[in-house]
């Protein structure tokens, strides 16, 4: 009897001994799962040896995973230039604090970071450490909003192309790289629509339809004619010129005037206009590409050509200029 209890006794303990394991395998293999879901890795360090081929690499996992437009990637791929060689390949949290430290600008050191967030977490998974450094936040300024005859001076200092550029800015709240992508094509000359809405090839920013004046279809049409002699090519940009260049020249002539605009102020002056001629909100960010593709699916009919046309029947009269 003795030897049964005994021999028993350590069965028990063995079952439930096998049986603690088990609960333990299990919460172990849920905490990778979690892991796993929540993308906890280990933080780390990294030493890259072939800075154009991690660069590269990069390219392809923005464009394939993160779905990001060809602008954006264009310009993460410049920012991960100039810290891989300033920092001689060394990724870890000192090379990226030196790299910010580099330059005094918050808003460069913004986006200068979320280049490197994506590339430090997502592309190399080397931890969560870089979200340690944190996005500053601007602080508000006060936008001084030029009276339309300011607006017209500084429109005369302009050469044609951007004469057009600058009225396409005011007139349809679209982004200065929307502006600039647009192809003949994407105009609908006979309700002065502009459709931006293939515009962006990534989820993080949006675009939609807009329109000009009839004042500024006009002005076009002469710049197309004059531009087009032997027939338009409707997959041809409407303009040539890159943002770069259109932002220094407006720089210039901002400091020549002393009436300072840059293309993201007409933005701004599109809104304002819209609000002044009562629109609703809804339409203000259709406009302007504030509202997601999911959202005008769902909403076609408050977002269609035809009852945005009717909105901005509503503001076509503030947005032209004493010319």
């Amino acid at each position: 009897m003795f030897c049964l209890s005994y021999f028993n006794r350590k069965s028990t303990r063995r079952s439930c001994q096998l049986l603690v394991e088990q609960k333990l395998d299990q919460i172990l293999q849920e905490l990778q799962l979690i892991k796993n879901h929540l993308k906890i890795v280990p933080d780390k360090d990294l030493e890259i040896k072939d800075l154009k081929s991690s660069i590269s690499e990069y390219e392809t996992f923005a464009k394939d995973e993160l779905k990001l437009n060809a602008k954006t990637i264009t310009n993460q791929l410049s920012t991960l230039s100039r810290f891989l060689h300033h920092c001689k390949g060394s990724v870890n949290k000192e090379s990226v604090k030196s790299y910010l430290n580099s330059n005094d600008s918050d808003s460069w050191k913004s986006n200068q970071l979320k280049a490197l967030r994506r590339y430090c977490r997502d592309f190399l998974h080397l931890g969560n450490w870089i979200n340690e450094f944190q996005f500053l936040k601007p602080r508000a300024k006060i936008k001084k909003i030029p009276s339309d005859s300011k607006l017209v001076s500084f429109f005369l200092e302009l050469e044609n192309q951007e004469q057009l550029i600058f009225l396409t800015l005011l007139n349809t709240g679209f982004r200065i790289g929307e502006v600039l992508d647009l192809k003949i094509k994407n105009i609908d000359f006979e309700i002065n629509m502009m459709d931006a809405s293939n515009i962006h090839e990534g989820d993080t920013k949006h675009s939609w339809i807009s329109f000009v004046t009839s004042q500024t279809i006009d002005f076009i049409n002469e710049y197309l004619s004059e531009r087009f002699s032997d027939g338009i090519d409707p997959e041809a940009n409407l303009f040539t010129i890159h943002s770069r260049s259109l932002q220094n020249t407006f720089k210039s002539i901002s400091k020549k005037t002393g009436i300072v605009i840059n293309p993201h102020l007409l933005r701004t002056i599109f809104s304002e206009k819209c609000t002044k001629a009562n629109l609703k909100d809804k339409y203000i960010d259709a406009f302007c590409g504030r509202v997601s593709q999911g959202v005008l699916a769902t909403n076609y009919t408050d977002y269609s050509s035809e009852a945005l046309r009717v909105q901005y029947d509503k503001i076509e009269s503030l947005l032209e200029l004493d010319l």
